[in-house]
């Protein structure tokens, strides 16, 4: 996989009509998904993984496989209606985000008995509104 940005122009009339019974970040992360399945050929193997007891507690939006290149794919996924008023949703990954990715990435491996060693961090920014696009930056964390 060319692991430079990319941006993908979104059909508004299908994101319409997904996005009538899901909240915000639901759609962003079913449009992630399809994404990441379709244009990028991974396969999505958890959504919402959660960790809940301990002191590190939260949630990995999409982790996926990448067979091609032999990788363990985690997705921070942010997803914005109004990206001009608010900054757009890649300004929404701050530091202390990051952080907090990589160290459920961490619990989330030792559980995991997966085929790949090698592990990348993307964040899929989708940004609503007059004209949708979905932004995929890999290794982004």
């Amino acid at each position: 996989m060319d692991l430079t940005t990319h941006r993908c122009p979104l059909d508004r009339t299908a994101v319409q009509a997904l996005g009538v019974t899901r909240g915000v970040g639901e759609l962003g992360e079913e449009l992630a998904a399809r994404h990441l399945r379709r244009d990028d050929q991974l396969e999505v193997i958890a959504r919402n993984w959660r960790l809940t007891a301990g002191e590190l507690r939260g949630e990995l939006d999409i982790v996926a496989l990448d067979p091609a290149a032999g990788t363990v794919v985690v997705c921070e996924v942010k997803t914005r209606r109004d990206a001009e008023r608010f900054g757009g949703a890649l300004a929404a990954v701050p530091p202390r985000k990051r952080a907090k990715v990589r160290s459920l990435t961490a619990a989330f491996l030792r559980d995991a008995a997966l085929p790949y060693r090698r592990v990348r961090l993307d964040v899929v920014a989708i940004d609503l509104g007059r004209t949708p696009v979905l932004t995929h930056v890999p290794a982004a964390l």
